[in-house]
């Protein structure tokens, strides 16, 4: 039973994301002004697990860089399409 309910809110907080969306545009907001405040949130979150678990962020250039591809082609681009 308790696999149901996680399901069912996994389901919920998914879906939910394409509802929030087309408020999102039907109130004024740009597809690129609703990718950047998705990202920015979903930065904010891993950041603070991060710090919570006593992790540190990465301090070499060449790990941020390849971060910021991986972001752009895996979170920022997709999102952008879907709005």
């Amino acid at each position: 039973m308790t696999s149901a309910i996680r399901m069912g809110v996994l389901a919920l907080l998914w879906g939910s994301g394409f509802l929030w969306i087309k408020i999102s545009l039907n109130q004024g907001l740009t597809p690129g002004w609703i990718t950047f405040v998705r990202c920015l949130l979903g930065a904010a979150v891993l950041v603070a697990l991060a710090h919570g678990a006593g992790q540190r962020l990465p301090r070499d250039r060449a790990t941020w860089g390849r971060l910021v591809v991986a972001a752009f082609f895996c979170n920022a681009l997709p999102f952008l399409l879907f709005s």
